[in-house]
């Protein structure tokens, strides 16, 4: 019986560490290495790391390759929308456009774009492991201000990112959680197609 235990013990703990951080990025890599497009509604929390105030923000997040993408946020209403020419950032409270010409997609708009050659710019650990998700940790090898860290929760079954958090060096965190997550979806590309409303003040960069 006790040898029964240890053994059922052992076979419990060599399930648990299956995976090691390489082949849980590289499966996830895999799972978007053929997406097309993608969609997902998302809840971010944006905490300042001086003030400690934290604001909620919801929205839903269109991606459609090459390099088009679209993000909707509720409150407050905003609009994001561009592609490799330009992006338009649309405020309709304040009745006001802005337009900025850019020669890539910004980098956080691609949900896999952290764990691309990561190994080249970030040193990873596998920090926590749930019934649902694994739990990464990316440090940049080379100090940046932009983040500090990056968490990156991974699904332990689809191999999708379910969350991604980003810390810089004054403790400020914006945490995305996304849910009803779409690889592949039908998207139009009018959906990127943005023409601001009669009235509406436009300011170009």
């Amino acid at each position: 019986m006790r040898h029964s235990l240890i053994l059922l013990g052992f076979c419990f703990l060599s399930q648990s560490f299956a995976l090691d951080v390489n082949e849980i990025i590289n499966k996830t890599l895999a799972k978007y290495e053929n997406m097309n497009s993608f969609y997902a509604e998302f809840d971010q929390e944006y905490c300042d790391g001086s003030s400690g105030v934290c604001q909620l923000f919801k929205g839903k997040i269109y991606f459609l390759r090459p390099n088009f993408f679209r993000m909707e946020f509720t409150e407050p209403k905003q609009m994001y929308v561009g592609d490799s020419v330009s992006l338009w950032v649309y405020l309709p409270d304040e009745k006001r456009a802005i337009r900025q010409n850019f020669g890539q997609v910004p980098f956080a708009v691609n949900p896999d774009i952290f764990l691309k050659d990561y190994e080249e710019h970030f040193n990873a650990t596998l920090v926590k492991e749930t019934d649902n998700n694994f739990e990464i940790a990316l440090t940049p090898i080379e100090e940046t201000e932009i983040y500090e860290m990056i968490t990156i929760s991974i699904h332990n079954k689809k191999f999708e990112i379910t969350a991604i958090t980003i810390t810089d060096g004054t403790g400020t965190k914006s945490n995305f959680d996304f849910h009803k997550i779409k690889i592949n979806k039908n998207i139009s590309k009018k959906l990127f197609k943005f023409q601001p409303p009669k009235g509406t003040k436009i300011d170009e960069y």
